[in-house]
């Protein structure tokens, strides 16, 4: 079956790539109403991008020095970029559909060419393969992306926000699926959970292993947030199609929410370009140490329906990832809850044959489906219309965690352990133009579910030893249904020295989590006639509202202070039915309540030193909601571990918590635009922190407030371009997250280092470019990337069992070593062929992630050395 749906894929993929594709016809060209004052040319064409709806690419020192203006009028495209670099010497390239280079004539040699498609549809000519020119134009190395992180569009480089951004050119050449292949070259980003749609991201050591994610995570501005439980955690949409990924860095409150509170990550489609009808497709096949053949195809059409009005695209991806952890019958398996040892000094964790009978090579394969659509409609030159659709499905045959203590990646279940994350996301954004102002309206809904089967029959064996050899069978589903609601009005670029943008906001979230465990023979053994030994059915409701606002003023042109706030309220609401033995018999929460208010403020100051050098100072404040802990349990059968807590009972809810975050940043083009160094220094002291503590002797966890902690670090960026043909970059972060004050309860005590924060993570990658023919080029790009040690519990001791008596050891699994990575890749490119070659996981680095002690000795590890061949065109 699987190799059926990826010949069908290829098929598609191959059929599209070589399908006719429409002449594109030269009509009568959409006109802009602009104005633009005189100030630097690079913001200037900045500005002008964002009234054409196009991504922007500027070489710095091209443009240095320039000033430029735009008398007010009506323009179409090619008018309004000839006007405004008119005796600049620069001319424009149209590099992909929504793309646009400015680049010096003598580069181009004529104005308006094109290599990306061999038409430029601002001037309607056409340009031969063979030109000479066209080359010089692919060699031409771009070093500025336009990114939206403030909600308007701004420079990268002018952005006073620590902002790191990855064009969707860039994500195809490295060949990243998803954001956890691009993440370690991202200064201050840390996870934990390797599986796709399972992870907790953090940046800057806002980290948490609560229900309560501190990290953001939009799909064009919409909010893919859910409640993250222990079968679920952030979405993880698949790289497809997308013009850019934005990491929002530090509270993001103002504008973002409260989840945002140590940061926000941005997924960017491609929107349909109004006057180009495209095919494009790519093909791969890779190859995984120890290993499945992993196969993926996709295909993407951009069709211009009514020239200047109306525009679609739409696209479809599948991929099969093949699996590398075996599966092997009656494997052993590491019981660190009992000793085996006759005192606390020789302590040795027992053994245990798994039972299982099942015998299976690499038996975690995966299978990705993505469709999207979008249509873009414009009845007038001040009204533009776009829904769009995004579906995407992931499906694994089976958990990516092995037994460390099994030879390679092995692991040894009695069933099968699959499961299912599906997400939908539809949104409508409509922008509306009166003169300077710009009125935005955005509706979004998100539905995703996530269903697991897993093999419990170690975990309950554990907990009840008699029933070890008992099979014991847990399904667990969550869903997430949420929608949102924006509408923001911004006062556009003008010369006033004020910019401002206000906005209202509501959304109204439903999640249900529903968990089954079923033990055969439980029934009999507890006399309670059911093998059904817990059921727990939670539903939560959420009404979040809030109004905001960010105001920039230029107190002279060079020197901004920055004042935004974000006024909210949250209301939850949690229905829950728990039951089962395992449970202490039923227990119910009913409309239990929670509500909570704030305010988030944000001030900087912003300067601009030289044209080429910017400094900023931010404060600014981040909040978390708190709600009700959703497992209701008999406290007596977690006495042990509440006692070792010094608590009766786990807290029926836990408290928000907040951040103050300070930073120093400065942005800098140096040596004629050939080196960029971008740094920050940043202080976050966090009150009330949400952690998750676990209760490993019954099985059930809480979430409780443990504290605050101080978190200081500092994050560098640099680019270095020694050569044209030569790109250095690298990033370095260096993160000191501590607990300050333990609150009673919990785990966490004071001088100890926050979860899943490494103190130390930099990045190295050198890329290479050069032509080996007039119409071939070539790339060639190596990666290093280092991961520090980072703890993954607050617990030195782990609680163990010695002929009944509780004693502790020490918990080898508190600390998660650190790991490196290489990478490289080499691409051949013409107009319009790809061909990419790589290798990811060089060295093949298998740390043990997520190591943990819990249930059994286990882990999760990256994938191994993975080698592979991508090919794509365009027509």
């Amino acid at each position: 079956m699987k190799y059926t749906a990826t010949i069908s894929a290829l098929a598609l993929s191959t059929c599209l790539a070589w399908a006719p594709v429409q002449a594109m016809q030269v009509s009568q060209p959409k006109t802009y109403n602009i104005q633009i004052g005189e100030q630097r040319l690079d913001r200037a064409l900045n500005v002008l991008a964002q009234k054409l709806g196009l991504q922007l690419l500027i070489q710095s020192d091209d443009v240095r020095g320039v000033q430029a203006s735009l008398k007010a009028g009506t323009y179409t495209h090619r008018e309004a970029l000839e006007a405004l670099l008119l005796g600049t010497n620069l001319t424009f390239s149209q590099i992909d559909e929504s793309t646009i280079a400015i680049v010096p004539l003598g580069v181009s040699g004529a104005q308006n060419i094109s290599y990306a498609t061999g038409y430029n549809y601002m001037s309607g000519i056409a340009v031969s393969s063979d030109d000479e020119s066209i080359d010089e134009v692919k060699n031409h190395q771009f070093e500025e992306i336009t990114v939206t992180a403030q909600k308007r569009s701004a420079l990268l480089q002018d952005v006073p926000v620590a902002v790191s951004a990855m064009t969707g050119s860039q994500l195809q050449k490295l060949g990243a699926s998803d954001f956890k292949d691009v993440l370690r070259r991202i200064p201050g980003v840390s996870f934990s959970g390797v599986e796709l749609g399972q992870s907790k991201y953090n940046i800057r050591g806002v980290s948490t292993t609560s229900t309560s994610p501190t990290v953001g995570v939009y799909l064009d501005d919409i909010s893919l947030l859910t409640i993250a439980t222990n079968f679920n955690g952030a979405t993880d949409p698949i790289f497809f199609d997308f013009e850019r990924l934005e990491v929002l860095k530090g509270p993001q409150g103002t504008l973002y929410g409260g989840n945002a509170m140590g940061g926000a990550i941005k997924y960017v489609s491609r929107k349909p370009n109004m006057n180009e009808t495209e095919v494009s497709t790519s093909a791969g096949l890779s190859t995984t140490k120890g290993g499945d053949v992993s196969y993926e195809g996709q295909a993407v059409l951009n069709y211009n329906v009514v020239e200047d009005k109306l525009a679609i695209r739409t696209g479809f991806l599948y991929r099969e990832l093949g699996g590398y952890i075996d599966q092997v019958p009656d494997g052993e398996i590491v019981d660190w809850r009992y000793s085996t040892g006759t005192s606390a000094d020789d302590f040795t964790p027992s053994t245990k044959t798994s039972l299982g009978t099942k015998s299976e090579k690499n038996h975690n394969d995966a299978t990705m489906y993505v469709a999207r659509f979008s249509a873009l409609w414009t009845p007038d030159d001040s009204l533009t219309i776009l829904p769009s659709l995004f579906i995407q499905r992931y499906e694994l045959d089976n958990t990516s965690s092995f037994y460390p203590n099994l030879p390679g990646l092995q692991t040894s279940k009695r069933y099968e352990e699959p499961s299912e994350d599906k997400l939908d996301v539809f949104s409508l954004s409509i922008t509306k133009n009166f003169g300077d102002l710009e009125l935005t309206s955005l509706t979004g809904y998100v539905d995703r579910s996530v269903g697991w089967d897993r093999d419990y029959s170690f975990f309950i064996g554990s907990l009840v030893s008699p029933l070890y050899s008992s099979d014991s069978y847990n399904v667990s589903n969550s869903s997430t249904k949420n929608l949102t609601q924006e509408l923001r009005l911004d006062s556009g670029y003008t010369d006033s020295a004020w910019h401002w943008t206000i906005g209202l906001f509501y959304s109204h979230q439903k999640d249900n989590l529903y968990q089954a465990v079923d033990t055969s023979g439980a029934g009999t053994f507890f006399g309670t006639g059911t093998d059904i030994v817990y059921v727990g059915d939670t539903d939560t409701k959420t009404d979040e509202y809030a109004a905001f606002g960010e105001v920039t003023y230029s107190i002279t042109p060079d020197f901004d202070a920055v004042v935004g706030l974000r006024a909210f309220g949250v209301e939850q609401t949690v229905d829950a039915l728990y039951d089962g033995v395992l449970n202490g018999g039923q227990t119910m929460v009913e409309n239990q309540k929670r509500t909570e208010s704030g305010l988030n403020p944000k001030f900087s100051l912003v300067y601009r030193v030289t044209e080429d050098s910017m400094a900023y100072a931010t404060a600014s404040k981040g909040f978390r909601q708190g709600g009700p802990n959703r497992f209701q349990f008999d406290p007596d059968l977690c006495r042990a571990d509440l006692d070792r807590l010094g608590i009766d009972d786990a807290p029926e809810g836990f408290d928000s918590d907040s951040i103050w975050s300070y930073e120093l940043g400065s942005k800098n083009r140096l040596a004629d635009g050939k080196v960029t160094l971008n740094g920050s220094v940043f202080l976050t002291e966090w009150s009330q922190i949400q952690q998750t503590v676990e209760l490993t002797g019954c099985g059930f966890n809480f979430t409780g407030n443990v504290g605050s902690a101080e978190i200081k670090g500092l994050e560098l960026e640099a680019q270095l371009r020694p050569l044209d043909s030569l790109l250095l970059t690298g990033s370095l972060t260096y993160t000191d997250a501590k607990i300050t004050e333990s609150n009673v309860g919990v785990s966490a005590q004071s001088g100890q280092n926050v979860l899943d924060v490494p103190e130390w993570m930099f990045n190295l990658s050198s890329t290479y470019t050069a032509s080996i023919s007039s119409e071939w080029t070539m790339t060639i790009q190596a990666d290093y990337q280092y991961h520090g040690s980072n703890y993954r519990s607050f617990d030195a001791l782990h609680t163990t069992s010695l002929n009944g008596t509780a004693i502790q050891v020490a918990n080898i699994a508190q600390v998660q070593d650190s790991y490196d990575v290489a990478n490289a890749y080499v691409l051949f490119s013409n107009d319009l062929w790809d061909y990419r070659l790589y290798v990811k996981n060089i060295f093949n680095s298998t740390p043990y992630l997520d190591y943990g002690l819990n249930d059994a000795l286990n882990a999760t590890t990256l994938r191994p050395r993975t080698i592979g061949i991508d090919i794509s065109t365009r027509f």
